[in-house]
């Protein structure tokens, strides 16, 4: 007996769906898929592609807010005079050059690609909710942090889906480093909150970067290059 769209399955199916599509990226033209637990899945190598791309539009963006907020305000408020502090997430390194970069497994690299992406949820969050309250902000500086949050949340979506299909559904959560940097973005003082917002915003920056490099690694190992 043929189901029809309406039935309550199907329904519950399609929403499932199409809510996995718009966390990759609602503008974006995705291939056909297969469905597995409510999950979509295109081909192994269509979903590492998209991911890459989606990884260096969100490390532009980043640069771009960067950019953005040290125009605005690092000069005015003397942040760059400042020692800069340790980011939250500085435990999470790539492999070095060399030997030891050439020998690392992809699904380590994927797995630190999602730590890295995970560890800037919660951070990504309170940086979009709190940008406001600064004095005079842009609303191309608001425009990009929230941009930047959105497709975060897109790319982590998307490597959890190409980790389960290279671990044959395994999908153990990886341990992340905590962010405690709350307290600094709502300091009574101006100069104080600046600074934390100008420390995070080039932590997240570099942090993109990291992601972006750990994919384009991965995507070499799995075309057989010898010179990832």
């Amino acid at each position: 007996m043929q189901l029809s769209v309406t039935h309550p399955c199907c329904r519950t199916l399609l929403l499932l769906l199409v809510s996995n599509l718009l966390l990759w990226e609602s503008e974006a033209v995705m291939p056909i898929c297969s469905v597995r637990n409510g999950r979509c899945f295109g081909s192994f190598e269509e979903m590492l592609e998209r991911a890459v791309s989606l990884s260096e539009e969100i490390s532009k963006k980043a640069f771009e807010l960067f950019t953005a907020f040290d125009s605005q305000y690092a000069q005015s408020h003397q942040l760059i005079n400042k020692n800069l502090k340790k980011c939250h997430t500085s435990s999470l390194e790539l492999p070095k050059p060399g030997s030891q970069a050439v020998q690392t497994h992809p699904v380590t690299l994927l797995k630190l690609a999602s730590k890295l992406l995970r560890a800037w949820q919660v951070p990504l969050n309170h940086l979009v909710n709190n940008l406001p309250s600064l004095k005079d902000i842009s609303p191309t500086i608001l425009s990009k942090a929230k941009e930047i949050e959105e497709k975060s949340t897109g790319l982590l979506e998307g490597v959890k889906s190409i980790l389960i299909q290279m671990q044959n559904g395994d999908t153990e959560d990886e341990n992340y480093p905590g962010w405690s940097g709350l307290a600094s973005l709502k300091s009574e003082t101006e100069d104080n909150r600046l600074f934390a917002y100008y420390n995070m915003i080039r932590c997240e920056g570099r942090d993109t970067q990291k992601v972006e490099t750990a994919l384009k690694m991965v995507k070499c190992k799995i075309s057989n290059k010898n010179n990832c």
